[in-house]
Parts: C-alpha cells; sequence; structure tokens
C-alpha cells in the first residue's frame, strides 16, 4: 500500500528517466501498516513537513526532528535577514567613502549576529 501523495518508486524505471545505477539509495523498503501506525505516520509527517521517506530516514538515523518554523518566526527570520543585509549595505557605503568607525561597525555586526543566534534557537 503506498501512501496518498507519494509516488510509484518505479515509474520513473518504467517511464524511461533516471536508472539505478544513478541513485544513491538503491535498496527499496515496502512496509505494510496497521490502519494505527498509518495514521501516526501521517500525523508525524504533518507536524514536521516532512514526507514519510524523509521522516523514516531521519527516524532510523537518529536525526533530531523539528516542527517546522510557525509563519511568525519565519516573518521573525526575514525581518533579521533584511536588518543584516541592511547593515552590510551601509557599511560598504561607508567604507567607500572612509566615514565607517570600525569599532561601532563591529559592535552592531556582533549585536546582529546575536540576534540571529536567539532567534535560531525558536527553530
Amino acid at each position: 500500500m503506498r501512501l496518498p501523495g507519494h509516488p510509484d518508486p518505479y515509474a520513473a524505471q518504467s517511464a524511461g528517466k533516471g536508472s539505478m545505477e544513478n541513485r544513491t539509495r538503491s535498496i527499496h523498503v515496502g512496509t505494510r501498516l496497521n490502519e494505527a501506525e498509518h495514521k501516526k505516520l501521517q500525523e508525524l509527517c504533518k507536524q514536521t513537513g516532512l514526507g514519510s521517506t524523509r521522516l523514516l530516514r531521519q527516524l532510523i538515523t537518529e536525526t533530531e526532528i523539528k516542527a517546522p518554523p510557525t509563519p511568525e518566526l519565519r516573518e521573525l527570520i526575514r525581518a533579521v535577514d533584511y536588518i543584516g543585509n541592511n547593515l552590510n549595505q551601509l557599511a560598504h557605503r561607508a567604507n567607500t567613502i572612509g566615514l565607517i568607525d570600525k569599532k561601532e561597525w563591529e559592535q552592531a555586526k556582533a549585536l546582529h549576529r546575536q540576534l540571529r543566534e536567539e532567534v535560531s534557537r525558536w527553530r
């Protein structure tokens, strides 16, 4: 039984696209699940935003699985990145005409880096 939304792994071969030699993972594992297991897998996929294959690989390799960032956190990350970009543009302009105080610039960069690290911890 294939999960909804997941293509047939052999479809690419039968359509003439790709071959097993070009794949880094050549072993196909098919697994049968009962209704409860399938429901749990679907819930985990929804919570993490991962497809079932990627989720199962991460579980097997004991990789930490994180929930995707909330829309608010994504917006905050974009804002922090935008601030960093603006700082770099200002520094470039000030540096070309010699109006930058290196100590103040280093402090501004350090504050931005600290803010970025703090935001990253929320992920």
